[in-house]
């Protein structure tokens, strides 16, 4: 019988990953998706919280600006009641400081119009980038990289049709437990019963044991950092307790749908599934999620599909695929997901979890993306009191 390779872990040494253990809140200096663009109209204000900043968003003349989501005179949020007297601007509400949103300048105070701050008091601006109906904001201190080493490999596609709108919530867990979730290679498991695996005919195993680590990172200068679930993977079919036997419910031969995608997790935070699940449904059909840090314990989850198309016509038939045959039922399966993050968070965070966890075989894949993550991270965000 084959066998997988061993587990690095047996006596335990965080060494390897502790940037990733202080990553609490993220890691700076990189892309993250905010919301999708059709969520925010000409001339609207909306205020949300990224890796623990709150920021204001605002779209003006067409294109989307970001700033500190805070006055500069008090902290008063701007997002809590947004006044705009002009289209290039954002008043505080509660003193009537006016920021231009393109650059963050003062350009007026509406309570002491002749005031010396005019023009010499600014908030800092988020640089920000609208692709594929996603608006992407850069958290961090240094000039932002191109977009493309920050998403998974693929998603700037000039032919890739990207839904553009897809879900999003927010999960009372933290984002690392929610990223390691997606490349877990026994997580499989709890989707075993699932209404997709029933509908698809999928055969889908109770868990997998990688049976390698080559090809496992992906780490080309230039280009994402990301993780590679896949290669001499093996799967299992059927486990005995006592007199009980748990077996899959499709195996090779039974589903009608052979399912063996290439899943990986990129740097900062973001899944690809490749083909996605329903493929089977809806051909070339590729799966992209992010898991984007609000505060320590809560990310903001977002969920897409892509598939290359020919022209605008078949994109469009590929959107309108996507919502009668596929969205809800994914929906459905990613809650068994959300739920067992959700389950994890006391244990984390309030427990000691990361050094008490006790991880198996399968885990590698895990071990294996905190340890790029530590290594090739642009930076470790931290709280504002620290």
């Amino acid at each position: 019988m084959q066998k997988a390779f061993r587990s690095a872990r047996s006596a335990p040494s965080f060494r390897a990953w502790q940037p990733y253990l202080d990553a609490a809140l993220g890691f700076r200096n990189h892309w993250y998706p905010a919301f999708f663009g059709a969520e925010l109209a000409e001339g609207e204000c909306r205020g949300q919280q990224l890796l623990g900043e709150p920021i204001l968003f605002k779209r003006a003349g067409g294109s989307v600006y970001a700033l500190p989501d805070r006055c500069a005179h008090r902290g008063t949020p701007f997002s809590v009641r947004p006044e705009c007297y002009t289209r290039n601007t954002i008043t505080c509400w509660y003193h009537g400081f006016t920021y231009d949103v393109r650059d963050g300048r003062l350009v007026a105070v509406v309570t002491d119009p002749e005031s010396a701050l005019i023009g010499k008091l600014s908030l800092k601006s988020y640089p920000v980038q609208e692709q594929k109906g996603i608006v992407f904001v850069f958290v961090g201190d240094i000039e932002p990289p191109p977009l493309i080493e920050d998403v998974q490999p693929g998603f700037l596609d000039e032919a890739l049709a990207v839904l553009p709108v897809g879900d999003a919530d927010v999960v009372k867990s933290n984002w690392r437990l929610a990223a390691e979730n997606g490349v877990d290679a026994a997580h499989i498991y709890i989707h075993r019963n699932s209404e997709l695996v029933e509908a698809t005919g999928m055969t889908l195993p109770l868990g997998i044991l990688p049976g390698s680590r080559e090809g496992m990172v992906s780490a080309a200068p230039g280009g994402p950092k990301g993780i590679v679930k896949g290669g001499k993977e093996i799967p299992i079919w059927d486990a005995d307790i006592e007199t009980a036997r748990v077996s899959a419910r499709n195996r090779p031969g039974m589903g009608k749908n052979r399912v063996n995608p290439d899943v990986s997790l990129w740097l900062p935070c973001g899944l690809k599934v490749d083909p996605s699940p329903g493929a089977s449904e809806i051909p070339g059909m590729i799966h992209f999620e992010w898991y984007v840090p609000v505060d320590e314990h809560s990310h903001r989850y977002l969920v897409t599909w892509g598939k290359h198309v020919g022209s605008q016509q078949e994109a469009e038939t590929f959107y309108g695929d996507v919502e009668t045959k596929w969205r809800s039922i994914i929906r459905r399966f990613n809650d068994d997901d959300i739920a067992a993050r959700e389950a994890m968070e006391r244990f984390y965070a309030e427990e000691d979890g990361w050094h008490r966890e006790r991880l198996f075989r399968p885990d590698v894949v895990i071990t294996e993306w905190r340890k790029l993550a530590s290594k090739h991270n642009r930076g470790i965000q931290r709280a504002v009191a620290e």
